[in-house]
């Protein structure tokens, strides 16, 4: 079993491994865009997304209606587009996910943060958050 650690080690397995899948060709690797891949599959163009996780698709916030297929190492829950889960690869996490609780005033706050475009997610800038947090700590 090959173990994985991170979105970025799976995309390189995938291009080593697409055409095991069904696809014939990467027709555009969009580099850290969603979806990931523009992929030929039956003389077809097939928008593709990879993640590790089946739910990071909905905690990255992307729209089933914009791709065709999710391939991810571990499906979690279901999506409202076809999965594709690879059994072969083991996915072993650095990080470990936790949830949170916060008011409607804090929502409100990160939600003008998301907007403004230089994070990814909630978690994010939660972790940006306690990235900020340390370092003033250790100015004290």
């Amino acid at each position: 079993m090959i173990k994985i650690k991170s979105e970025l080690e799976f995309k390189k397995w995938f291009k080593k491994n697409y055409k095991k899948l069904g696809y014939s060709k990467i027709i555009k690797d969009k580099k850290g865009k969603f979806p990931d891949f523009i992929m030929l599959k039956n003389n077809k163009y097939v928008g593709v997304e990879l993640e590790t996780l089946s739910s990071n698709f909905i905690l990255h916030n992307h729209d089933p209606k914009k791709v065709n297929e999710l391939i991810c190492i571990r499906k979690d829950v279901n999506v409202k587009i076809p999965i594709i889960e690879i059994k072969e690869l083991e996915y072993e996490s650095r990080l470990k996910r936790i949830s949170a609780t916060i008011d409607k005033e804090t929502l409100e706050i990160i939600k003008r943060i998301l907007k403004k475009g230089n994070y990814r997610n909630m978690s994010h800038i939660v972790e940006e958050a306690i990235k900020a947090f340390e370092k003033n700590e250790k100015k004290k």
